[in-house]
């Protein structure tokens, strides 16, 4: 599979994600980008007080958190009892990303091989360890990490949606099937990012 076929398809993934992209694009574009979009700037405090959010729990206190909450609609908030948590998680991670990548998922951005090293963005080491995050503390602060780790560059929606989805999983009772949880979806995008480098040097 190539990184084209790996980009996340142009349709909406959830509820609220075209007001989380135009939250986060006024935290993150330039001034005339965000003119462009007409899209007024955020004030720099909601970001500042993100980034300095340790856990879940502490970006729920943040404004740039309730900014986003507000603008949600109510198909988004009143979903489910953990919603907020959940989405004060993904306040408080996509803090972190600067730049959109629209060529590819979040995890296969973390697959994807850095030609510098010739081995993934994300080592597999560190990606299981996402994997295996049992609790929201344990989880925001790993994907921080692989955040910095991919220079702050990733798909936010497709990251986004990954992070809802795990709240749902973890905190949900329905049993899912195995290629629709989050883990076999983020394996796959992941070690077929790293196969699909490796097709490429072989031709």
């Amino acid at each position: 599979m190539t990184d084209t076929e790996q980009a996340v398809p142009p349709k909406a993934l959830f509820a609220g994600e075209g007001a989380l992209m135009r939250w986060w694009q006024a935290m993150m574009l330039t001034e005339q980008e965000l003119n462009a979009l007409n899209i007024r700037p955020a004030p720099t405090v909601y970001r500042a007080e993100l980034k300095r959010a340790g856990t879940p729990e502490a970006a729920l206190m943040t404004q740039g958190f309730r900014a986003l909450w507000l603008a949600l609609p109510d198909s988004a908030r009143e979903r489910k009892p953990w919603s907020m948590l959940a989405w004060a998680a993904l306040a408080g991670v996509l803090s972190h990303v600067k730049q959109q990548d629209d060529s590819r998922s979040f995890a296969a951005s973390l697959g994807k091989i850095n030609p510098d090293i010739d081995k993934p963005n994300v080592s597999e080491l560190r990606f299981q360890q996402l994997q295996g995050a049992r609790t929201p503390e344990d989880f925001y602060r790993r994907l921080h990490r692989l955040i910095k780790q991919v220079n702050g560059k990733t798909h936010v929606t497709s990251l986004a949606r990954g992070i809802l989805d795990w709240f749902d999983e973890h905190h949900g009772q329905q049993a899912l099937r195995p290629d629709k949880k989050i883990a076999v979806r983020w394996a796959m995008d992941y070690y077929q990012a790293a196969e699909s480098a490796l097709a490429k040097n072989k031709n």
